[in-house]
């Protein structure tokens, strides 16, 4: 991890966008992806659009409930959708609806989340093992997290102190990052 990095002045509440924010976020990484080369499946865009679309940070089961409904809800529809298409073969109807109710294994998710970290899309808050979207996505810097144990709210800063202590530890001490997570847990503006 190096100490050139994106220094932003403020706070981000990760959880705060909108469903605009979500397609735009969602299309800039599937572009970020389709120019390094790297494989954003379609497993992939729906674990970040859900990691998106969360009002609190969330855990691989809780996307592994989510998308077992998700599949679930999509296997209805196409029930709903065979039963008026009378141009359907039977197998046909028969291998979709198999696919669409197919179980998440816990495996792919956590791989996808792997991928998310990685590409700087997402962030993993350890101390409550939850993900959290990224203000700054595939831009490198380093955060803290201030997270409210009352309410769950989630806030981003990547502020100049932030960044002044990875470069004593990288400058000062000679510890090469690798990773780095910085979180604060008590009560937010809002809950205090």
């Amino acid at each position: 991890m190096s100490t050139t990095s994106l220094i932003c002045e403020h706070l981000h509440d990760v959880q705060d966008l909108t469903p605009r924010d979500v397609t735009e976020r969602l299309a800039a990484a599937k572009e970020h992806c389709h120019l390094s080369g790297a494989r954003f499946t379609p497993l992939r865009q729906q674990i970040y659009q859900l990691v998106l679309e969360a009002d609190q940070p969330v855990g691989a089961y809780d996307l592994i409930t989510q998308l077992q409904q998700v599949r679930l809800s999509t296997s209805d529809d196409s029930d709903t959708l065979a039963a008026s298409d009378s141009q359907k073969q039977p197998s046909e109807t028969k291998t979709a609806k198999k696919r669409a109710s197919k179980n998440v294994a816990p495996p792919t998710v956590y791989r996808s989340l792997e991928f998310l970290l990685s590409e700087g899309l997402i962030h993993q808050l350890t101390s409550i093992n939850a993900y959290v979207p990224c203000c700054h996505p595939r831009a490198q810097h380093t955060a803290a997290f201030l997270i409210c144990d009352q309410c769950q709210r989630v806030q981003e800063c990547s502020s100049l102190p932030v960044q002044e202590m990875m470069s004593f530890a990288e400058q000062d001490v000679g510890f090469v990052v690798k990773r780095s997570v910085i979180e604060l847990s008590g009560r937010c503006q809002v809950c205090q």
